[in-house]
């Protein structure tokens, strides 16, 4: 059979390199997300050191913001009300901020649509329709609202287990299931219709953390760019026993048809070896990542950026 991965691997060039620059003093405990504000600002969740840090351009060093949160995993800037949008993870709410130099919380809740937040983890702003969706990981359950306490509905999503991401790709809303390695694509909130994609998985086996030979994919998340789906799994050491901890941690597919089938590339080898990729930003011309040792640590928490120089 004719491997359409090598074929990738030969037209593309991908180049992945650290973000974050070595004359910047900031040292990174489990960084999981980097989202972009106004302007060039851009905010990094950084969830071991409980805090935001933040810069307004790319060659500012990076400031840390005075906010109190606790194992925070992502911010989204919503540009209709120029606000924040903070999943505080370990205080199970999500709170909105003006400005992230001050302290001041402009609104938060812990409950949306009547469903108790816990441990709130990805969030993003759909800037067309001005829907804010975020997800509890353990039920699946996605949150749409477009303010806090505005236009709020919930809708409990078939991701199997463990969910720790969402995705919004050419306008379509996907729930990532983390633990059985699952995408399921929301086709209409209102008639809570969905359609599953289930990943390629031999070991038949699933887990909240692993290794491609243990568990089989384990989502992060799973992002669109330049013609192709990513996936980054949370694998590492202390989950993988005496299994390879890298191999499939980081791959890419045409399609979500070969995702399912395993038709995929594996591109672990583009960030180090022992490092769990978590989720992913695209902006303009570069897919951003959020790596980090889940144990021991190390050092090498960062941002990474992932471009392709090659034919597409």
């Amino acid at each position: 059979m004719f491997n359409f991965a090598l074929l990738a691997d030969v037209k593309s060039s991908l180049v992945a390199e650290n973000y974050i620059s070595e004359q910047d003093p900031i040292e990174f405990k489990w960084p999981t997300h980097i989202a972009f504000g106004p302007g060039e600002q851009e905010i990094i969740s950084d969830l071991k050191n409980n805090r935001i840090v933040y810069r307004n351009k790319k060659d500012e060093l990076f400031k840390v913001s005075p906010l109190p949160l606790k194992g925070l995993h992502s911010v989204a800037y919503n540009p209709k009300d120029k606000l924040y949008y903070i999943n505080d993870t370990e205080h199970h709410r999500i709170v909105a901020v003006k400005d992230l130099s001050k302290a001041e919380i402009h609104a938060e809740t812990k409950s949306i649509a009547g469903v108790q937040l816990q441990r709130p983890h990805d969030i993003i702003v759909d800037s067309e329709s001005s829907w804010i969706y975020a997800i509890n990981p353990n039920s699946g359950t996605v949150f749409r609202f477009t303010a806090i306490g505005e236009n709020e509905s919930a809708l409990k999503v078939p991701t199997h287990a463990y969910s720790r991401s969402i995705s919004l790709v050419k306008g379509k809303l996907y729930a990532i299931g983390s633990s059985k390695g699952r995408v399921v694509e929301i086709v209409d909130w209102d008639k809570k219709e969905f359609k599953i994609y289930d990943s390629f998985d031999p070991s038949k086996r699933q887990g909240a953390a692993g290794s491609w030979e243990r568990t089989g994919l384990v989502l992060n998340d799973v992002e669109f760019f330049d013609g192709y789906w990513y996936a980054s799994s949370y694998f590492c050491k202390p989950y993988a026993g005496k299994t390879d901890f890298d191999k499939n941690k980081l791959i890419r597919f045409k399609t979500l048809e070969d995702f399912v089938k395993g038709a995929w590339e594996d591109l672990s080898h583009l960030i180090p070896s022992g490092i769990t990729p978590y989720y992913f930003t695209v902006k303009d011309d570069a897919l951003y990542l959020a790596i980090f040792h889940h144990a021991p640590k190390t050092k090498g928490d960062t941002i990474y950026k992932i471009m392709n120089k090659g034919i597409k």
